[in-house]
């Protein structure tokens, strides 16, 4: 594809240069159905681990063993799944389109129309930025690149959600900091990757540590807590809340206090029981040791889920309301303006990775290296502002109209939320409004 652009509105070098298209990129998945047979999506991680100081020394450590636990976590814990699906969700609600970098320069206007066609023609995109926006609660998430190119152009066929513990960003015994490396099962050395071939999201990066810093290890030791105090709970909802107490003769041999016991072990545990008539069982001991109603055990659940929200939302109050159980409108929102400035941050860091890894490159091997020029290139951007108050936005509108400010009428539109209408299309007829408002 080699062409070049006239627009009077175009800079002079980029009128004069031909478009110099770059090589093409190679075709084909590196991550195959063998390789993915090595790595176990199952959540049971936690089958017979007894000591969690273990695995979170791995998790601190970086370890790729670490994801299974993570999925396990997520998978299981109601109150942390809730709060990443609902920080997911509200991300990909947001609109998203590509930016022209002048509106009055033909070259700019056309690589932004073909771009917003190629990111169309892209099989399943949002799924694809769902999957990536992952990299919050993992650390990092990747994503393989299915470049197709042909005689038309360069197109992606699939981008496809791998697992990150088949990846590295450096040796075994280095700082992770480098380019990524895929390996052939969980945990190898693994070797580096063509460029361009993966997208790559990271989470809070610090200190050049590309797998970032996973909001599910934060949350494992209250997920951990939750989960031993909840299976106590269990106990305590089949066992009731006394103790037995079987007596037995002072001068009883052995056997008879072996006996003893284990009649009042079948009492606790069995729904029918025989014993000797001469049985002689204490009933005040079942309602009167260790008397308690299971309440501690359910503040303890929401304080845990409290805490978990908050670290994944920034707050409680739009999801599970206040912890006292009393809350005013000028908190609620203050806790939702708090959680919008966590979605504005994921879709920063997801307009970073679409940009600047899957546009860039396809944007020089389409049309050269002059496509990236700041005064043509095309960006896609997303909404990152709060869901706006439509009706607040047309009475300032019509203020603004009383005090005599000109009002275009697009801005109308746009504050509306209103489409305009196609030419020729039939419309609503107008409302008596005042003249002096939009009149």
């Amino acid at each position: 594809m080699s062409e070049s652009f006239t627009s009077s509105s175009a800079p002079a070098e980029l009128a004069e240069a031909k478009v110099v298209t770059m090589a093409r990129p190679a075709a084909g998945e590196l991550v195959t159905s063998k390789i993915l047979t090595m790595v176990g999506l199952n959540a049971q991680a936690f089958s017979g681990a007894l000591n969690p100081s273990i695995i979170y020394r791995d998790m601190v450590n970086g370890s790729p063993s670490v994801f299974r636990y993570y999925r396990e976590v997520e998978e299981k814990d109601t109150a942390i799944a809730e709060a990443l699906e609902t920080r997911r969700v509200l991300a990909m609600g947001r609109d998203s389109k590509v930016h022209s970098a002048d509106s009055q320069n033909g070259a700019a206007q056309r690589y932004a129309a073909e771009t917003a066609a190629f990111l169309e023609s892209i099989p399943q995109f949002r799924l694809a930025c769902s999957e990536l926006l992952d990299a919050p609660a993992y650390g990092y998430s990747v994503l393989e690149i299915d470049w197709n190119s042909d005689e038309s152009g360069v197109s992606v066929g699939r981008l496809i959600g791998r697992p990150q513990e088949l990846f590295r960003f450096g040796g075994l015994l280095e700082p992770q900091t480098g380019e990524l490396m895929l390996s052939d099962f969980p945990g190898g050395q693994g070797k580096p990757v063509p460029p361009a071939k993966f997208l790559v999201a990271t989470y809070h990066q610090r200190a050049g540590d590309r797998r970032g810093l996973p909001l599910l290890r934060r949350l494992f030791w209250p997920s951990w807590f939750k989960r031993q105090a909840l299976r106590l709970h269990l106990h305590y909802l089949e066992k009731g809340p006394g103790t037995v107490v079987v007596k037995y003769n002072t001068s009883a041999a052995d056997t008879e206090k072996d006996k003893a016991l284990e009649a009042a072990q079948a009492i606790a545990e069995e729904i029918a029981v025989a014993v000797p008539e001469t049985f002689n069982l204490l009933p005040e001991a079942l309602q009167t040791t260790r008397t308690r109603d299971g309440n501690d055990f359910r503040m303890l659940f929401d304080y845990l889920d409290a805490e978990m929200t908050r670290m994944i939302l920034g707050q409680t109050l739009s999801t599970r309301g206040a912890e006292q159980g009393r809350g005013t409108m000028a908190l609620g929102e203050v806790h939702m303006q708090t959680l919008f400035e966590y979605i504005r941050n994921d879709l920063a860091g997801l307009e970073d990775v679409i940009n600047e890894q899957l546009l860039k490159p396809w944007l020089r091997w389409t049309f050269g290296p002059q496509a990236l020029e700041r005064a043509v290139r095309p960006y896609w951007r997303t909404d990152k502002q709060p869901p706006k108050n439509v009706t607040g936005a047309l009475d300032q509108l019509a203020k603004a109209r009383m005090m005599g400010a000109k009002i275009p009428v697009l801005e109308v539109y746009e504050r509306g939320q209103i489409r305009q209408p196609d030419e020729g299309e039939a419309v609503l007829p107008a409302s008596a409004l005042p003249s002096d408002l939009f009149g």
